[in-house]
């Protein structure tokens, strides 16, 4: 499943399993996946999230509070990360990647408005859109340069 992705985004992608699984969840939901994407120090998204006074262990501990979000079929992740992985696709093609890297992940995710990820960004008051740009720059993309889903 994971062929065209990146080595760090399997390994963002294991990193939400585990919290998902650590936490008792059913399914694989945004907010598990945002935690695996800024656990790693030399990914983008951890350094954008430090800057914005955001640990890694903040959205665990959020994702924890929030409702449980139900099973799926056809494997753990739920259709909100399905989505973010096909929107990832199309960013890394968009964008000239030769594979799905995390950041293409993380701008995907942050373009999906319902789950977890999206109530947890909510409550820290951080606006999806303005961390989509900081990334784009973070990859020395212009801004204006979005994937079309966006």
């Amino acid at each position: 499943m994971f062929e065209d992705f990146a080595e760090k985004t399997v390994i963002a992608i294991r990193k939400a399993e585990e919290l998902a699984k650590e936490l008792n969840d059913e399914s694989v939901a945004t907010g598990h996946l945002i935690f695996g994407l800024t656990v790693d120090r030399s990914v983008c998204l951890n350094h954008i999230f430090q800057d914005l006074n955001v640990d890694p262990d903040m959205f665990r501990k959020y994702v924890n509070d929030l409702p449980r979000e139900p099973s799926v079929p056809n494997g753990p992740f739920n259709r909100h990360v399905r989505t973010a992985f096909e929107r990832a696709k199309d960013a890394s093609q968009q964008l000239g990647g030769k594979k799905v890297e995390p950041e293409h992940l993380a701008l995907a995710l942050l373009s999906v408005k319902a789950g977890s990820c999206y109530e947890t960004l909510k409550e820290f008051a951080i606006d999806p859109a303005y961390v989509q740009t900081l990334i784009l720059q973070a990859m020395g993309l212009d801004p204006e340069v979005v994937p079309e889903w966006f």
